[in-house]
């Protein structure tokens, strides 16, 4: 009976060290954007958000002594919430956005490329770093004018055994990537 208590007490120690690698959720963009303002009467036709990446459910990895031991993921569609912050963030910089394609006086598509974080143990140092890549092709006075953007940040988080404590940071990345596009819109004639 005795060595059973020991192993009960040892599985449980060893469980809860574990990683818990949950679907990481996207939240919906919220009201941030608070730059620049669109100039006279400037209207956005957003004619498609595309996530051109292979594989769209990976979006990064736990690394830990350089070997990847952990993938993060999200089951999130990240084609609609970037499409719907995106448009959520031009009606607050006060573009035009309910227009047809022939009456703007722009159209803008996006393609997200690349959405990379990566956590490490880290005790002293930044240990959550990411990056999002994303170009938008605008089309304006039937010219093809194409941005890239990438978002990068770092930060430092209390140790995690739960990849869920991941999602704040990929919201901030995804809110300062729309946030960007808008601002270099709201700079256009």
């Amino acid at each position: 009976m005795k060595k059973f208590n020991y192993l009960v007490v040892l599985a449980l120690m060893l469980s809860g060290c574990t990683y818990k690698n949950n679907p990481i959720p996207l939240e919906s963009y919220k009201a941030d954007y608070n730059g620049d303002k669109a100039q006279n009467n400037a209207s956005v036709f957003l004619s498609k958000v595309k996530d051109t990446r292979t594989d769209k459910r990976t979006i990064g990895y736990v690394l830990e002594n350089s070997t990847k031991t952990v993938a993060l993921f999200s089951d999130d569609n990240f084609e609609q919430k970037y499409k719907e912050g995106l448009g959520y963030a031009l009606n607050i910089a006060g573009f035009k956005t309910d227009i047809t394609k022939d009456t703007a006086s722009m159209e803008l598509n996006i393609f997200i490329e690349d959405i990379k974080i990566v956590y490490t143990n880290e005790s002293f140092d930044k240990n959550l770093k990411g990056e999002i890549s994303v170009k938008a092709v605008l089309k304006q006075n039937n010219e093809l004018v194409t941005f890239n953007f990438k978002q990068k940040s770092a930060e430092w988080i209390a140790p995690s055994h739960d990849s869920k404590d991941i999602a704040p940071f990929l919201h901030m990345l995804f809110t300062d990537s729309i946030n960007d596009i808008v601002a270099k819109l709201t700079t256009l004639k």
